[in-house]
C-alpha cells in the first residue's frame, strides 16, 4: 500500500438515485473529520474507478481536507444491468451508455448529493469528466436549490464535433432514431455505432441529436451555437483540459477561450495540461496538482 493511502479511510457505498437506481460508490475520507466533499461524475461508458486519476485523487483530496466520492451513474459501461429499488422490492433494468438519457443524470446527482448531506457533508463540490460536465450543468440549471458550492470540470468534450467527425450522416440517422422512438422501438439498437465504437439505442441517439438536445454544450467547432446550460452556471469553477484531446475538435487554447467567453461565472479558472490526452493518462500528478492548488 502507498504510504499516502494509509492516512485515508476508504469505504464502499450503495447510493440510490431519486428514482431508485442503485449506484455503486467509493468514499475516500481523511482521518480528521471534514464537512467538505468532492463528488465525481464519470463520462460516457466510463465507470466510477476507470480513470487512473481517480486513484490519485482518492489520496490527494483527503490530504487537502476534502472527502472524495466517486460513483457509477446509470450510464456506466457500454451495457449494464441496473438494480432498481421500488415500493414492492427490487427489479432489474437494463442501462449503461447504450441506453443513457442525459436528463436522467439529475436523478443520479440529486440522490448522491442528498446522500452526502446525510453523511454530514455541508460544502459540496461537483467534479465531472468528459460527458460529466454536460450532466452536471443540466442538473444545476434544472435544480436551482442544489446547494452546490463549486465545480471542477475536466475535459470539456464537444459532443457535436464527435458526431461530425465520427458518425457519417448522423443527421439522417437522427431522423431514423426519431421514427424508431415514435414506433415504440426506442430500446432497439441503431444499425450504426457512435464514437469509441459504442453501440447505441434509438432513444439515446435521439437524445444526443434532437433539436433541443442538452448534450451539445461545449460547441468549440460551432462557436455560433449556445453553450447550453453551461452559460447559466454562475458557481466558482475550475476547468482543466488536456492539451492533446481530440474530443474538443479545436486547439485547446481556442476551446478554453470560448469557455471563458460563454461562462456566467465570475470566478472561473482554466488550465491546459500540455501533451495530456482525454483521460490524462500519465499526467495524473499534474492534473491533481492543479486542482489541489485551486482547492487551497
Amino acid at each position: 500500500m502507498d504510504r499516502q493511502a494509509i492516512s485515508v479511510i476508504t469505504t464502499l457505498h450503495k447510493i440510490y438515485s431519486t428514482d431508485g437506481i442503485e449506484l455503486d460508490a467509493v468514499l475516500f475520507e481523511p482521518k480528521d473529520s471534514t464537512e467538505k466533499i468532492i463528488i465525481h461524475t464519470h463520462g460516457k461508458e466510463g465507470h466510477f474507478l476507470q480513470n487512473h486519476f481517480l486513484t490519485r485523487m482518492g489520496q490527494a483530496y483527503p490530504e487537502k481536507g476534502y472527502a472524495f466520492l466517486t460513483y457509477n451513474n446509470r450510464g456506466h459501461d457500454y451495457i449494464a444491468d441496473l438494480l432498481k429499488r421500488t415500493s414492492s422490492g427490487y427489479i432489474w433494468e437494463q442501462g449503461g451508455s447504450v441506453y443513457d438519457i442525459l436528463e436522467n443524470a439529475q436523478y443520479d446527482l440529486q440522490g448522491v448529493v442528498e446522500y452526502a448531506h446525510n453523511l454530514g457533508f455541508k460544502e459540496i463540490i461537483l467534479q465531472g469528466h468528459s460527458l460529466g460536465p454536460h450532466k452536471i450543468c443540466y442538473y444545476l440549471v434544472n435544480n436551482p436549490k442544489h446547494g452546490i458550492a463549486k465545480l471542477i470540470f475536466l475535459t470539456t468534450a464537444d459532443v457535436l464535433y464527435q458526431f461530425d467527425s465520427s458518425v457519417p450522416e448522423w443527421e439522417k440517422w437522427s431522423l431514423v432514431a426519431k421514427q424508431m422512438v415514435d414506433k415504440g422501438q426506442g430500446k432497439d439498437l441503431m444499425p450504426i455505432r457512435i464514437w469509441s465504437n459504442c453501440p447505441v439505442s434509438a432513444a439515446t441517439f435521439w437524445n444526443y441529436t434532437n433539436p433541443n438536445t442538452n448534450t451539445f454544450v461545449f460547441n468549440g467547432t460551432h462557436p455560433d451555437r449556445e453553450y447550453k446550460n453551461f452559460n447559466k452556471v454562475t458557481l466558482p469553477m475550475l476547468v482543466v483540459n488536456p492539451g492533446n484531446d481530440a474530443a474538443t475538435g479545436v486547439p485547446q487554447v481556442q476551446a478554453v477561450d470560448l469557455i471563458k467567453k460563454n461562462s456566467a461565472s465570475t470566478a472561473l479558472e482554466t488550465h491546459i495540461v500540455p501533451e495530456a490526452v482525454h483521460n490524462f493518462l500519465g499526467k495524473e500528478e499534474e492534473l491533481v496538482g492543479i486542482i489541489s492548488n485551486w482547492l487551497a
